[in-house]
């Protein structure tokens, strides 16, 4: 650990330290479980983005033929055509699929980012997410069972396979859980939308989600986007995230990290997000484990203050990339989690 001085903050101190009350807010794409399983989950089955569903589940089949090829190679698309084609034997087949195929995919055994993504986080901080996969809600459990008790906030912007919503009492669950107010279960939430409807303002579960988002963006402090691109079918969904982070001259003192696969252009993930980045607040991560938040895991609040504010430099408490059995993953965040216990 570092020494430190008024000029300086150490790790220890950093640690101890336990101040900030906005949120980090992290935004997470495909590109995050991709680079969480890079080639395939617990039982050998790949984690397909978007574009590849068509050839990667086999289901361009249930494509009519002249939306076959459109299918391998703009599954959104060919998606839209059929769903305003009308109900139809085809589209329940594909939703079906797309649904099945996400639900039984699995997190390994070790440690994987996607509990790194959860312990770095506090209970303030939000991770909103625009995947389907159920590997959120899976670290949360294992982690629950290994006394992590505290966790950051949740929101499923496109549904999702693991969590479901009760309409009647307006409160989310895992899927074939009962409703503790009114006793029926969560329905699960629709996954797959025509392009040019992807129904944000549906009035139920998607709805609540972007309205949540929208208010934590406005009071975060730091916006991370892990391995989402911003396509342009997802226009309506950038517009809405854009009504939360506001009048970009006026975060001037917010930060916006972007973390996208190795050797993307930055120049280019530069351009797509300048309505969320003040002038030359931002970084841009070939990986998880360079960003901010993974050198600063619990802390990136109290390390964020301290450098851009009070100007101090700082020491990295970087997160291990070494540890592969979860139960001492979560023993090595435990000094930052007693710290932050006996802060209450």
């Amino acid at each position: 650990m570092s020494t430190s001085s008024d000029h300086e903050v150490s790790v220890k101190e950093e640690i101890d330290n336990v101040f900030m009350g906005k949120p980090h807010v992290l935004l997470l794409g495909a590109g995050a479980s991709k680079a969480a399983l890079p080639s395939r989950d617990k039982n050998g089955k790949p984690v397909p983005i978007l574009r590849e569903l068509a050839t990667e589940l086999n289901i361009f089949k249930y494509f009519p033929d002249d939306l076959v090829e459109l299918s391998k190679s703009d599954f959104e698309s060919a998606y839209s055509q059929l769903f305003n084609r009308g109900k139809s034997k085809s589209l329940d087949e594909v939703d079906n699929i797309v649904s099945n195929y996400f639900s039984n995919l699995e997190l390994p055994e070790e440690t994987n980012l996607y509990d790194l993504l959860h312990l770095c986080l506090r209970e303030k901080d939000v991770i909103a997410t625009f995947n389907w996969d159920p590997f959120l809600m899976q670290s949360r459990i294992r982690l629950c069972k290994l006394g992590v008790t505290k966790f950051p906030k949740l929101f499923f912007l496109h549904g999702n396979v693991r969590v479901g919503y009760c309409s009647k009492d307006k409160v989310s669950g895992l899927v074939g859980v009962r409703c503790k107010t009114c006793g029926s279960f969560f329905q699960p939430s629709k996954l797959l939308y025509p392009v040019e409807n992807k129904n944000y303002q549906d009035g139920d579960f998607i709805q609540r989600e972007w309205k949540a988002i929208r208010y934590f963006l406005k009071g975060c402090f730091m916006l991370t986007i892990f391995g989402y691109s911003a396509p342009k079918t997802d226009h309506e969904a950038i517009k809405l995230l854009k009504e939360g982070w506001g009048d970009v001259e006026e975060r001037n003192m917010e930060q916006t990290d972007i973390i996208n696969r190795p050797g993307s252009d930055h120049e280019t993930l530069r351009q797509t997000w300048d309505n969320f980045i003040h002038t030359h607040h931002y970084d841009i991560y070939d990986s998880f484990y360079e960003s901010f938040l993974a050198k600063h895991p619990r802390r990136s609040g109290e390390a964020y203050w301290n450098q851009y504010y009070e100007a101090k430099f700082i020491s990295d408490n970087p997160v291990p990339t070494y540890i592969t059995d979860l139960r001492k993953l979560v023993d090595w965040f435990k000094p930052l989690l007693d710290v932050e216990k006996n802060k209450q």
